[in-house]
C-alpha cells in the first residue's frame, strides 16, 4: 500500500495484466482491476454458474437457452462455434483465476464477442436479395 500511495503510476501499470493487490499491515488486502477485467470476470462466472447448473429437465436446448441468458451473444454464434466459445473461455477463466493474469481472458471474450457480431451480421447480409450477384465467378484460364 506504501508503494501504491508513493508510486501510484508505476503500480497502476501492472493492471494491464492483471490484478494489483495492495497488502495492508492492519485490515484486508485490497485487489485494484481495471473495468475490462472486472467484467470479463463478472461475464466468466455467470457463464460457467449457468453452464454447469442442473437443468430442470434433461433437454440441451435448456442448458443452451440458460447459457444464452447469461451472455447473449452467445445465440449469435454457431452451435460448433458456441460449444468452442464455452470450452475456451472456461479455461481461459480457470486460468486466470489460478494465475491472477486476466488481461487473457478479457481479450478471449472480447474476440469471441465480436466473432458473434460478425457472424449475425454475415448471416443478415447473407438474407438480403442480391447478395449472390457478386459471387465470384470463375473464368476458363488463358
Amino acid at each position: 500500500m506504501t508503494d501504491f500511495l508513493q508510486h501510484s503510476g508505476q503500480v497502476l501499470t501492472e493492471l494491464d495484466e492483471g490484478e494489483v493487490v495492495l497488502r495492508r499491515r492492519q485490515g484486508d488486502d485490497l485487489v485494484v482491476l481495471s473495468r475490462s477485467h472486472w467484467e470479463a470476470v463478472l461475464s466468466s462466472i455467470r457463464l460457467l454458474a449457468e453452464a454447469h447448473r442442473p437443468a430442470p429437465t434433461a433437454s440441451s436446448d435448456a442448458t443452451a437457452s440458460r447459457v444464452w441468458l447469461s451472455l447473449p451473444w452467445l445465440a449469435l454464434l454457431e452451435p460448433e462455434d458456441r460449444q468452442a466459445c464455452i470450452e475456451e473461455l472456461t479455461a481461459a477463466a480457470l486460468a486466470a483465476v489460478e494465475s491472477g493474469r486476466l488481461r487473457t481472458l478479457a481479450d478471449i471474450l472480447s474476440e469471441w464477442r465480436a466473432t458473434a457480431l460478425a457472424t449475425w451480421d454475415a448471416s443478415r447480409l447473407r438474407d438480403r436479395p442480391g447478395y449472390f450477384d457478386d459471387a465470384p465467378v470463375s473464368l476458363p484460364r488463358p
